[in-house]
């Protein structure tokens, strides 16, 4: 991603994180597995180094590819855009949601350009 501006960055980003969203029926699956184990790590300790690695190496890729778009404070960024990735899949795969998946992606796209442009 170093060197891409504009919208080709913008696209580049979003491509990159929607593999983190529940946007089809493989992504939606993995995204409740890893929920289970998450929950599963609040009172088995067994699954809680799983968890941390996967949370450790989620904010890692994230934080590379801010520092790659020059994102000013690309660790507090990850901070924010991981907690928006969360919060609407959480949202997308629960009963109570009602994000479809249009409504995912423009959400995303929307704090993305906030970042880039």
């Amino acid at each position: 991603m170093r060197g891409l501006t504009g919208r080709r960055a913008v696209d580049a980003l979003q491509s990159l994180l929607e593999e983190l969203l529940p946007i089809d029926e493989e992504r939606r699956v993995e995204t409740i597995v890893l929920l289970e184990f998450i929950v599963a790590a609040r009172t088995k300790p067994v699954f809680r180094p799983v968890t941390e690695q996967m949370a450790g190496d989620m904010r890692q890729v994230v934080t590379d590819a801010l520092r790659g778009l020059a994102v000013l404070e690309p660790r507090e960024q990850t901070a924010l855009l991981t907690a928006i990735i969360e919060g609407l899949s959480l949202d997308a795969v629960t009963p109570n949601g009602s994000l479809g998946v249009e409504r995912l992606r423009r959400t995303l796209r929307a704090h993305i350009r906030s970042l880039l442009v």
